[in-house]
């Protein structure tokens, strides 16, 4: 008995994305296999028969997110736990009077 190829394995030997693979076989193009109900598995012979058909198209790259510089960051804490920082300097004022008050 043969090995049985996985979705990444396949996506690797064609050149595509494991989304690619996956949209192959909704679409009827590549037959596939499920083992378990949910693990999809590909026969060699079928995946090599398939790659001389399809055309690859080049996959992007990533976006990288640019790099922020730490005011931004800073920036950005404030604004979404301004009433946390608020509260914590009231409860710090009130820490302080009732000290050098008491």
């Amino acid at each position: 008995m043969e090995k049985l190829w996985t979705t990444a394995e396949v996506a690797q030997f064609l050149g595509i994305q494991e989304e690619d693979v996956e949209q192959l076989v909704r679409r009827g193009q590549l037959t596939g296999y499920k083992l378990g109900g949910q693990f999809l598995r590909f026969r060699p012979d079928q995946v090599q028969a398939l790659k001389g058909t399809i055309t690859v198209r080049p996959t992007a790259p990533k976006p990288t997110p640019p790099r922020e510089r730490w005011f931004h960051r800073l920036r950005e804490v404030c604004y979404f736990y301004d009433f946390y920082i608020i509260s914590a300097g009231l409860f710090a004022v009130l820490v302080l009077y009732l000290v050098v008050a008491g």
